[in-house]
């Protein structure tokens, strides 16, 4: 059976750690839109697409050595690369040295001996922007959980800007699918952005 799941962060870490008990062809698709923490600073000084949610699903599809998942979440509490975790270095360096994010997570994925694949819903930049109802803007995914505006007065609608299209392999995976599960994840951080992707939804 081929399975896609389409989110990103911890619900698609947890969604995968249970599916790949089973004998299933999986494939997660993961949002592009995260700007947050160590994922926001690298997109902010390399240029990198942001390698954050598709680090989780690596590893939540990974068959290698715990040790090596371990090292894949560390997080470094100290000096220049405070704040990082080396996963998303690694990504991150991967995606430089391959000329694109999907061919270095496909070789992370070789690395980590995954069960699967993990394709970024697009390999264009994007960024979410949040309409509040009080008819404020603000940009970007981690505002959701660090405005405190979001809750006070609740969102009317997001958005991408600039427009991105699907990568060709996120859409093949849908339509080859005998099975899609969208989320769990957060409603408009994780599960929303990758419908706003162009093709997605009609996929």
């Amino acid at each position: 059976m081929k399975i896609v799941t389409i989110g990103g962060g911890t619900g698609s870490f947890n969604l995968l750690s249970g599916l790949k008990k089973y004998p299933a062809d999986i494939t997660a698709i993961v949002t592009m839109a995260d700007d947050g923490g160590s994922t926001g600073r690298l997109r902010d000084e390399l240029g990198v697409l942001p390698p954050g949610d598709v680090r989780q699903c690596l590893v939540a599809l990974s068959d290698s050595s715990d040790l090596l998942r371990e090292l894949m979440n560390y997080r470094f509490e100290r000096g220049g690369l405070k704040g990082h975790n080396f996963g998303n270095l690694l990504l991150s360096a991967l995606e430089k040295i391959e000329g694109s994010f999907s061919k270095g997570a496909e070789e992370a994925a070789e690395i980590l001996r995954v069960r699967g694949a993990v394709v970024p819903v697009s390999e264009e930049k994007m960024n979410l922007f949040i309409k509040l109802k009080n008819k404020k803007l603000i940009r970007g995914e981690s505002q959701l959980d660090h405005n405190k505006n979001v809750r006070k007065y609740g969102i009317e609608k997001v958005y991408l800007k600039p427009n991105a299209k699907a990568y060709k392999k996120a859409i093949d995976s849908i339509m080859k699918a005998d099975m899609v599960v969208i989320g769990p994840g957060d409603h408009y951080g994780s599960i929303i952005p990758n419908l706003l992707v162009k093709g997605i939804p009609e996929a």
